[in-house]
């Protein structure tokens, strides 16, 4: 893994995104861009070839958006809304909503995955409630 790393800077631009939040994979092989019509995938390894997208349906910008930092769920991202985290799922150059989760009242500020339970994922909001989710 250390091979892929280098000094060399590679500045790639991607005007059309409009991209609020961005992660990289726990692997640092992808990183998704959010915007409020898509959520856009690179590959971070062939940086400049064509956005792979991934359609949203809502009228809220992503606030913010985590990648699973264990290998096991390496190809689950999190990605929150107003008042809902949606979880997606990449795999074989594709991406799909795997399951959203639903319970503040209020715009979700934060969220963060567990860094010792792969299944867990922790959210944060404005209405001052602090949420542990299983997502299995």
């Amino acid at each position: 893994m250390a091979a892929r790393w280098s000094s060399e800077n590679v500045v790639v631009e991607f005007r059309d995104s409009q991209a609020t939040a961005m992660s990289v994979d726990c692997l640092g092989r992808h990183a998704v861009l959010s915007g409020r019509r898509f959520l856009y995938m690179v590959n971070l390894d062939t940086p400049f070839e064509a956005l792979r997208k991934i359609g949203r349906q809502s009228k809220w910008d992503v606030g913010t958006v985590q990648w699973n930092p264990h290998e096991s769920g390496a190809s689950l991202f999190a990605a929150s809304s107003n008042q809902r985290v949606d979880l997606y799922k990449w795999q074989d150059g594709a991406g799909e909503i795997h399951t959203s989760l639903q319970g503040h009242t209020r715009v979700i500020s934060d969220l963060d995955w567990s860094w010792f339970e792969p299944e867990f994922l922790v959210t944060s909001s404005v209405d001052t409630y602090i949420y542990i989710w299983d997502t299995r």
